[in-house]
C-alpha cells in the first residue's frame, strides 16, 4: 500500500461515551456520519456511535442513510440536507428522518409515506441566523401547522444550527440560542409538540451547557478532534484516525536545485529529499505544499514544492531515514504528534475539511473493531 488509514473504532466508542457523560443521561447524542463517517467509514463508525450510546445518526442526504440501511443499520437515522422532491420516496422506502425547511419538500415527503401507507419522521429546521436552510424564527410556526395537517407526517423535533460556536466572540451563538428559545416557546404556546429540540454542534456542547437542551449533535468530538482552538479540558478525547505511508526512495541533492511542478521550492544547503506517494488525490491538500510537515524516524520533517495528484517531497536531511521508513501524516511517532487540527491551521482552513477530504484511495485499516451484529448470526 502506498497510503493508508488506521481507524481505531474504540477511539470512536470511547468518544460518544465521554460525550454521553458530559451532557448527562437526559440529553441524547446524535453522531453526525456523513461524509463518510469524516472521512473514517460511514457504517463503521455509525456502529461504533451507536455502541458508545448514541441514539441517532445524523447524515448528509439520502444515499448516505441509504448505506446505512443496507448495512443493516436501524437505529434513528436523520437526514440533515433539505433534499428534493425526486428523493423523498427513497426517504420513506429507507425508513430516514427528513428535514423539512420547504413546503415543496413537504408536500412531496407526505405524498412518499401516504402512498407507502406509512408515516415519516420529520425534524423541523429553523435558520436562526446561519442563512443557510431553514424556515425563518417568524415563520416557523406557521411551517410547522402546515407539517403538522400533512397526512404522513409525524414532527419529531424541532433544531437550527450554530454558525459561530467555536469563535472566542460568543455574541452571535448566544443571539442565535434566542431565537431558537424564542421560536420554542412560540410553539410550546401554539400546541406545537416537538419531542426533540437540538441546538449544539460539537463545539457548543463543550461551551454552552444551556444550549444542550434534548439532544447535541456531535461530528469532531465523535471522532476525537478538537472543534476549539484552545485545548479541551472538559472532555478527554481519543483521536480515531491516523494517516501513514512509506518513503518510496530518496535522492541527494545539493543547494539552490529546483523541486516540483513551478520549481516551487529552491533547496539552501545540500540535503537529502525523499518521494512519498501521497498527493492531492488522496486527500492531502495542495494548499500545504511547502507549508506541511510529516513525521520521519520521531522527527516533523518539512513537505517542499508543490504537492502533485499522486507524490510529495520531504526533506529528510536531518534523519537517518531510508526507502521503507514510515512516514506518518495525522498521528503519532516515537511521541511526537501531527494532528488533523495542525494540518488545517497550516492550511487556514477547519479540521472538518482535512478529514472529509480523504478519499477512497487510501484504504481503511479498522482496528479494535467489535463484530457487528449481522456477522454473530
Amino acid at each position: 500500500m502506498n497510503a493508508w488509514l488506521e481507524v481505531d473504532i474504540s477511539a470512536i466508542r470511547r468518544n460518544v461515551a465521554a460525550v454521553r457523560s458530559l451532557v448527562g443521561s437526559r440529553v441524547q447524542v446524535m453522531a453526525i456520519v456523513k461524509a463518510d463517517g469524516y472521512g473514517h467509514g460511514a457504517v463503521r463508525a455509525a456502529r461504533a456511535a451507536l455502541t458508545g450510546g448514541a441514539s441517532s445518526l445524523g447524515v448528509a442526504n439520502a444515499a448516505e442513510g441509504a448505506e446505512l440501511r443496507a448495512a443493516g443499520i436501524d437505529a434513528p437515522i436523520l437526514v440533515l440536507g433539505c433534499g428534493l422532491p425526486e428523493q423523498m420516496p427513497e426517504v420513506v422506502a429507507r425508513g430516514l428522518m427528513q428535514t423539512l425547511a420547504t413546503e415543496g419538500v413537504a408536500r412531496a415527503l407526505s405524498q412518499a409515506a401516504t402512498a407507502a401507507r406509512c408515516e415519516a419522521g420529520v425534524h423541523i429546521k429553523v435558520d436562526t441566523g446561519m442563512g443557510r436552510l431553514g424556515v425563518r424564527p417568524h415563520e416557523a410556526l406557521a411551517f410547522a401547522r402546515l407539517v403538522s395537517n400533512l397526512p404522513g407526517l409525524r414532527i419529531e423535533g424541532v433544531f437550527s444550527h450554530l454558525a459561530t460556536a467555536d469563535h472566542d466572540d460568543v455574541t452571535y451563538a448566544r443571539e442565535q440560542a434566542a431565537r431558537f428559545e424564542e421560536v420554542l416557546t412560540n410553539f410550546e404556546r401554539a400546541g406545537v409538540r416537538t419531542p426533540l429540540r437540538h441546538l449544539a454542534n460539537s463545539a457548543a456542547t463543550i461551551r454552552f451547557p444551556e444550549m444542550r437542551l434534548d439532544m447535541v449533535r456531535t461530528g469532531l468530538l465523535t471522532y476525537g478532534l478538537n472543534p476549539l482552538s484552545s485545548p479541551l479540558t472538559e472532555i478527554e478525547l481519543v483521536t480515531a484516525l491516523t494517516w501513514k505511508s512509506r518513503i518510496a526512495c530518496i535522492k541527494e541533492v545539493d543547494a539552490g536545485e529546483r523541486l516540483g511542478y513551478a520549481g516551487l521550492h529552491v533547496t539552501e544547503r545540500p540535503t537529502r529529499i525523499a518521494c512519498v506517494p501521497v498527493g492531492y488525490a488522496d486527500g492531502y491538500p495542495r494548499a500545504l505544499s511547502n507549508a506541511g510537515w510529516v513525521l520521519v524516524g520521531g522527527q516533523r520533517c518539512a513537505v517542499v514544492g508543490a504537492i502533485c495528484m499522486d507524490q510529495m517531497l520531504v526533506d529528510v536531511g536531518g534523519v537517518a531515514a531510508q526507502p521503507g521508513d514510515e512516514v506518518v501524516l495525522i498521528g503519532e511517532q516515537m511521541g511526537r504528534r501531527i494532528t488533523a487540527n495542525d494540518l488545517a491551521d497550516a492550511q487556514g482552513t477547519v479540521v472538518h475539511e482535512v478529514v472529509a477530504r480523504l478519499g477512497h484511495r487510501p484504504p481503511r485499516i479498522y482496528l479494535n473493531e467489535e463484530p457487528s451484529p449481522e456477522a454473530t448470526q
